[in-house]
Parts: C-alpha cells; structure tokens; sequence
C-alpha cells in the first residue's frame, strides 16, 4: 500500500509542479493597451464625422426634396396654362377653318381697315 500512496503523492507533487509552471513559469501576455486605446479614439472621431456628414446629407435631401416638390407644382401650373392655351387656338384655327371665303375678305378688310372695293380693284397702297 505504501507504493499506491507514493504513486498518488508522486502524482499530485508532479500536477502541483505543472500547474506553478502554468501559472509562474511562462512569460507575461503582453499586451499594447495604449495603441488600442488610440486606435478605439480614431475609429471613433471617423464615426463621429461619418455620422455628422451624414446629418448634412440628410439636410440637403431635404432641402432638395422641397425645391422638387416646388418645381413640380409649378410645371403642374404651367402644363395647365399650356392646356389651355392650346385648347384656344384649336378653338380659333377650327372657327377660322369654318369660314367662307366671303367671310375671310370681310375679316380681313374689317382688321386691316380696307375697303372691299379696293381688294377687288387692286388700286389699294397694300396691293401690288
């Protein structure tokens, strides 16, 4: 019996001897705190910035979206106007288009103040 206590002994002297050299007998872990301190600082300096770019990006979407709303409302404006505009001249050219030639001459002697007579006769200062 005395040789199985030497053994266990013998083996937990042999374990306590790993574990002291584990805990005291290897080198430091050494590790640059300092440098990852600062490398941490510049990371976040650089988020800072990217999150401060960014609320002005925001801002001049914004703006950007109120300047496209505004030129939208006007170019709804101006399609109407130009609706409009082209709905009274198909009203002219068609009325104009339903005259008689009897009725064209007298148009046109009415606005240009001429004189029947003077159309049909070619002694006027506009005729050739």
């Amino acid at each position: 019996m005395k040789v199985k206590n030497l053994q266990g002994y013998l083996l937990f002297a042999i374990l306590g001897m790993f574990v002291a050299w584990m805990i005291f007998g290897q080198e430091p872990i050494t590790v640059d705190v300092k440098g990852y301190e600062t490398k941490i600082s510049n990371l976040e300096k650089i988020v800072d910035s990217t999150y401060t770019l960014n609320s002005e990006l925001t801002t001049k979407i914004d703006q950007m979206t109120i300047t496209l709303q505004e030129s939208d409302a006007k170019i709804k404006q101006l399609n109407g106007r130009i609706w409009t505009i082209k709905k009274e001249t198909d009203e002219k050219l068609n009325a104009i288009n339903s005259y008689t030639d009897d009725e064209l001459t007298s148009f046109f002697t009415d606005r240009y103040r001429y004189l029947k007579d003077s159309i049909a006769k070619g002694n006027s200062k506009g005729s050739n």
